[in-house]
């Protein structure tokens, strides 16, 4: 569902944004499509673990999306840039146990960066204010899921699923109205 969800958008997107940013309509949807990407090329098949419990505190905030995607094209591409800024703040942490190359964490992470650094430079309010209730969705992902099981394969692997979903909620977020 959410794989038809992003070609619809990726078809919307390629006939230009409606939030008129010119990074946004030439250079966004190739940005996404390659984090997607070499977040699916990080995937592992990892034995199930019940210590992973944990994933009931850290529920994305649904009223906190919807929200966001009825407010103004700033309010979203603010918001798309702190996902993408707390995402690839979350995949500096320890992601040994994940078993990962560290040359595809860190293409993963540069490309989330530039991505939200053009996002920012969209924005006509250098300032806008970050979500409180978003970064505490990152803190509860990095607290109760990953630091609770010291950082385990399992944990990763619910982490990278938790943010190919969210990525493309931002895909959508930015690529629709």
């Amino acid at each position: 569902m959410l794989t038809v969800l992003l070609c619809l958008s990726l078809c919307v997107c390629s006939q230009g944004s409606p939030l008129g940013c010119r990074w946004l309509e030439e250079k966004f949807t190739q940005y996404s499509s390659l984090s997607l990407n070499l977040l699916d090329n990080m995937r592992r098949v990892t034995p199930p673990n019940s210590s992973l419990e944990a994933e009931d505190t850290a529920i994305f905030p649904e009223v906190l999306y919807r929200q966001t995607f009825n407010a103004s094209a700033e309010d979203r591409l603010a918001f798309a840039a702190q996902i993408l800024n707390e995402t690839a703040a979350l995949f500096e942490e320890d992601y040994s146990g994940a078993s990962w190359e560290e040359k595809s964490v860190e293409n993963f992470v540069n490309i989330l960066t530039q991505q939200a650094d053009n996002l920012g430079s969209c924005v006509a309010s250098p300032g806008q204010s970050r979500s409180k209730e978003l970064h505490k969705y990152f803190t509860r992902i990095s607290t109760h899921i990953l630091r609770k099981t010291d950082h385990s394969a399992g944990a990763w692997e619910l982490v990278r699923e938790k943010i190919r979903s969210l990525l493309m909620r931002a895909h959508l977020l930015l690529t629709t109205h």
